[in-house]
C-alpha cells in the first residue's frame, strides 16, 4: 500500500475510540477522516464538528514509552459517509458490535476497489459487512479484516477531549477470508496507532478473532454476578465503602467465585473452538485469578494492575458490559456451540440472566449466524468460508 501516511484514512464512528483514533493518528501525521451517523453526530461529536479540534491526554502506558498527546486538528470531520469513504485507503471502523449493521448499510454503496477495511474490534463484524455486501449485490474488491481488541484503554472526558489511560500489549488479526491476511497485516502493520504494541499476531480466521476478544469473558461474568453492588453503588451515598458513581468491576467486583465463572466460560469456548478446528489462544488457569484476570495479559504494561482497577463502570445495566458483550459475544459463541451441538451451561445461563436484568431478549436481538450469514452452511463449508471465501 505503501505509507499511510500519505494516505487518508477514514475512522468511523464518534466515541472514545474512534476520536483516540482520529487524534492519535492525527498527531502523528496521518490525513485523517472522522464520520460519525448524522443522527448521533452532535451528541458525540459536539463542537468537533466545526472545529475539528480533538484533545487527545492521558499516561498511555506502555513498555515502549511512546505517547502522543496534545490537540489534533483532524483533515476531515463529516456525517457523509461518500465524503469520508471517496479514495480513502483505509477504513477503520471503531463503534461498538450493536451499531455495526449501522454504519454497514452507509458504507456498502461507497466502498471501492483496492480499499482495506480494519474491525476494531471485530466481533464477527467482518461476517455481518461480508453478508450486507453479498446481499447487496456489491463486488467492490476490498480487503475485509478484523482485530480482536482495541489497542487503547480510553475514555471520553467531554465531547471534545479524550483520555488514553493505558495501550494494549498484544493484538490478534486475520481477513476474511483468511486467504487476504498478508494484504491485510500488509496495510496495518505500520499504522501509527499499533506502534506501542509487542506484538501483532495472526489468528486462525475472524472466528477465531472474535473468540479472542477478551472482554466478553471478563466483562459478562464479573457484571452480571456483581449487579447488586453496581446498582446500589447508583444509589446510595457509600455502600460497601464504594463512593456513590465510583465503583469498579475490577476493583470491587473480581473475586476467586467471579473467576472461577470466567475460566468456566474460557473452557467452554476452548470446546468451540476445538470443534470447530480453530486455534484460539491458550491461557492457563492462573490468568484468571487476579484483579484484572485475562484482561491483564492483554493490556500488560508499567502498573496496569494498580491504574486501570480504580476506572470506574459499569455503572449502570446499560452500559456496553451489558449491552455489546452479552448480544454480540456471547449470543454468537452460543449460536456456533449449538449449530456443533456443544452445550455450553455457563454461556447460555449468562445470556438467560443478562436477557431478565436488562429486559431484553438478547437471543433475537443478538449476533446470530443468520446475520453472520452463516445460518445454512454446515461446519465445515463455514471453515471452508472463512479460509478461501467459497461460500458453494
Amino acid at each position: 500500500m505503501g505509507s499511510l501516511l500519505q494516505k487518508s484514512i477514514a475512522v468511523l464512528g464518534g466515541g472514545a475510540t474512534a476520536q483516540t483514533f482520529a487524534a492519535d493518528l492525527t498527531l502523528a501525521g496521518c490525513k485523517v477522516r472522522l464520520y460519525e451517523l448524522p443522527q448521533l453526530a452532535s451528541q458525540s461529536l459536539g463542537e468537533i464538528l466545526e472545529t475539528h479540534r480533538i484533545e487527545l491526554s492521558g499516561l498511555q502506558i506502555n513498555f515502549k514509552g511512546i505517547r502522543r498527546a496534545g490537540i489534533a486538528e483532524v483533515d476531515t470531520v463529516t456525517t457523509h459517509m461518500s465524503e469520508a469513504l471517496t479514495g480513502a485507503a483505509l477504513i477503520i471502523v471503531s463503534v461498538p458490535g450493536y451499531a455495526h449493521e449501522a454504519f454497514f448499510e452507509k458504507m456498502v454503496p461507497h466502498l471501492e476497489d483496492g480499499q482495506v477495511i480494519a474491525i476494531f474490534t471485530d466481533n464477527f463484524g467482518s461476517l455481518v459487512l461480508r453478508e450486507q455486501m453479498h446481499r447487496k449485490g456489491c463486488d467492490a474488491k476490498v480487503v475485509i479484516g478484523g482485530i480482536n481488541s482495541m489497542p487503547y484503554g480510553t475514555r471520553k472526558l467531554a465531547p471534545e477531549k479524550v483520555e488514553c489511560i493505558v495501550m494494549i500489549n498484544r493484538l490478534c488479526y486475520d481477513a476474511l477470508p483468511s486467504k487476504d491476511g498478508n494484504l491485510f497485516l500488509d496495510a496495518i502493520k505500520d499504522l501509527p496507532a499499533l506502534d506501542r504494541l509487542s506484538s501483532l499476531e495472526r489468528g486462525d480466521t475472524v472466528i477465531g478473532i472474535g473468540f479472542s476478544n477478551p472482554n466478553p469473558l471478563v466483562h459478562v461474568p464479573g457484571s452480571i454476578l456483581n449487579v447488586g453492588a453496581m446498582e446500589v453503588s447508583q444509589l446510595e451515598e457509600e455502600v460497601l465503602g464504594i463512593p456513590r458513581g465510583k465503583y469498579s468491576m475490577y476493583k470491587h467486583g473480581m473475586s476467586p467465585a467471579v473467576s472461577r465463572v470466567q475460566y468456566a466460560y474460557y473452557q467452554e469456548l476452548c470446546k468451540i473452538a476445538d470443534g470447530l478446528g480453530i486455534n484460539i489462544p491458550k491461557h492457563p488457569r492462573e490468568d484468571f485469578f487476579w484483579k484484572l484476570s485475562i484482561m491483564g495479559v492483554e493490556y500488560w504494561a508499567p502498573f496496569a494492575d494498580v491504574i486501570v482497577p480504580p476506572i470506574v463502570g459499569p455503572l449502570s445495566v446499560e452500559d456496553r458490559y451489558f449491552t455489546e458483550d452479552i448480544p454480540i459475544g456471547c449470543v454468537a459463541y452460543y449460536g456456533f456451540a449449538r449449530k456443533l451441538g456443544i452445550q455450553v451451561p455457563v454461556i447460555e445461563s449468562l445470556i438467560k440472566l443478562g436477557c431478565v436484568i436488562c429486559e431484553r431478549d438478547f437471543f433475537k436481538e443478538g449476533r446470530t449466524l443468520e446475520r453472520m450469514g452463516l445460518k445454512d452452511m454446515s461446519a465445515q463449508q463455514i471453515m471452508q468460508y472463512v479460509r478461501q471465501g467459497e461460500r458453494d
